[in-house]
């Protein structure tokens, strides 16, 4: 039996907990539920037909992994494009939010021309860019030919050495309008009398963007680098549009991967746990980005 006083509390939040508990349901039922399950479905051998999952294996699905080329290859093609990735879209978008954070003319249609890839349909996008990268009648060798550089023309998609690039410079530019919104609003936050103090006291634009703005925008500039980070990391449409993983898994990620042992080889075991190591990653990087933030935040204050 509650107490007097559990019952009380009770009623009071009774109206808090009506208000949250269909949220956690959906919660439950679209996050916890799928996630566990993958856990659950990691340590099994199922081929996605019985009706069932199939014997318990035990660490061995991981194991698998372990001993996997395309496993670590994917692996490294992962950390490779965030690695490239995060720097270029987030270095790009400051660069183009400080520039339109200026009074320029045409400045509101600037913007809005930097966002429409955001917005643009990624079918539409890779379909756009396959025929760009076309070794034979794609814009950019057309273009190379026609300026007398036809010495540079490569297939690009096609080349183990050059794919990769290729996508990662795609997804740079379909994303990189999404940081610039993110840092634009974060300029236009910024206390403008530290900004004014520093110009009357003799800044140049060099010396206020490298040593007020910016560090004024790291808390910004670091959640735009997790972000960025983020949908790195589960990049799959891009890469399994553009080049299916290809060539000979070059730009093979964890994404495809799991896709391909899931839904082409019917190994559910082994996609739930690559599954659970995407997300351990994502976590773990999510979690160390929150530190340094906090510490940034913290040595700021003192």
């Amino acid at each position: 039996m509650l107490s007097i006083a559990a019952r009380r509390s009770w009623r009071r939040h009774a109206a808090g907990y009506a208000f949250v508990g269909p949220a956690l349901v959906v919660l439950a039922a679209f996050l916890v539920y799928p996630i566990g399950y993958s856990v659950w479905l990691s340590f099994h051998e199922w081929d996605g037909y019985t009706p069932r999952w199939g014997p318990f294996v035990g660490l061995e699905n991981y194991r698998a992994l372990a001993g996997d080329e395309v496993f670590w290859r994917a692996t490294l093609n992962s950390i490779v494009f965030v690695a490239v990735r995060t720097p270029l879209e987030v270095g790009l978008g400051f660069l183009l939010a400080l520039l339109l954070n200026r009074r320029l003319v045409a400045r509101s249609l600037l913007r809005t021309l930097f966002f429409v890839p955001v917005v643009m349909s990624l079918i539409v996008v890779t379909i756009i860019f396959q025929r760009v990268f076309e070794p034979n009648t794609g814009l950019l060798n057309t273009f190379l030919r026609a300026v007398g550089l036809g010495a540079f023309t490569h297939p690009w998609l096609g080349d183990p050495a050059t794919a990769l690039p290729a996508v990662i410079a795609v997804s740079v530019w379909k994303n990189v309008g999404f940081s610039l919104v993110i840092l634009l609003a974060g300029l236009q936050s910024l206390p403008q009398d530290v900004v004014e103090a520093a110009r009357v006291d003799g800044a140049n634009a060099w010396q206020l963007t490298l040593r007020v703005i910016t560090p004024l925008m790291r808390p910004i500039l670091a959640l735009t680098a997790l972000l960025s980070i983020i949908g790195g990391l589960k990049v799959f449409d891009l890469v399994f549009i553009m080049t299916r993983g290809g060539p000979t898994y070059s730009t093979e990620v964890l994404a495809t991967m799991l896709y391909r042992e899931a839904f082409e080889l019917n190994h559910m075991g082994i996609a739930s746990a690559v599954a659970v190591i995407l997300v351990a990653l994502v976590l773990s990087i999510a979690r160390v980005q929150t530190f340094v933030l906090d510490e940034s935040r913290a040595g700021g204050k003192a």
